[in-house]
């Protein structure tokens, strides 16, 4: 299965093959920057601006990350402990008033920059295929191997900042 963008006048078939099964639930949440899923099942770790109480960005804790259970009914739930410190933590560095770089503990080597964009809204920018992206989810495919399962591969998906473009990128671990 292949990526396919379509408008009014074109389509665009963009290259990579798709592992996301075409089932899993996609989250509506408000702030939400970007999101993860993984073969397992479809339970979805949501990456989103963690605001305080003047609706500004906490910028000693600015992100807030947790599970969307949807074996529970989309029940939300804290991330523990161990996948904060071993997987799906995060670790930033503010860079101005509107721009924090972000990544995910499991894979500090990926950089995500957090800026607001002309409508005033924090989006996930990072490099995609090559190409600057708004990161939209991560798929993770891994092996059960005892107590922590073994990464096969990821597969970010995003829009192309410069044209708007779907984009796509598999990522062999």
């Amino acid at each position: 299965m292949f990526l396919s963008y379509k408008d009014t006048q074109n389509t665009y078939d963009i290259s990579g093959h798709k592992g996301l099964p075409e089932h899993y639930p996609v989250p509506v949440v408000e702030d939400m920057l970007f999101y993860i899923q993984r073969n397992q099942n479809s339970n979805t770790v949501v990456y989103k601006i963690n605001r305080n109480c003047n609706n500004r960005i906490n910028k000693s804790n600015p992100f807030y990350v947790f599970w969307k259970q949807y074996y529970k009914g989309g029940k939300d739930s804290e991330i523990n402990i161990i996948q904060q410190k071993l997987a799906y933590g995060v670790e930033h560095d503010i860079i101005n008033s509107e721009t924090i770089r972000m990544n995910i503990i499991s894979y500090p080597e990926y950089k995500i920059y957090v800026n607001k964009d002309e409508n005033n809204e924090f989006k996930a920018i990072s490099k995609i295929d090559g190409f600057w992206s708004q990161l939209s989810n991560v798929y993770v495919f891994a092996e059960e191997r005892g107590a922590f399962p073994v990464v096969k591969y990821l597969e970010l998906y995003g829009t192309r900042l410069e044209g708007g473009l779907p984009c796509y990128e598999k990522i062999i671990i």
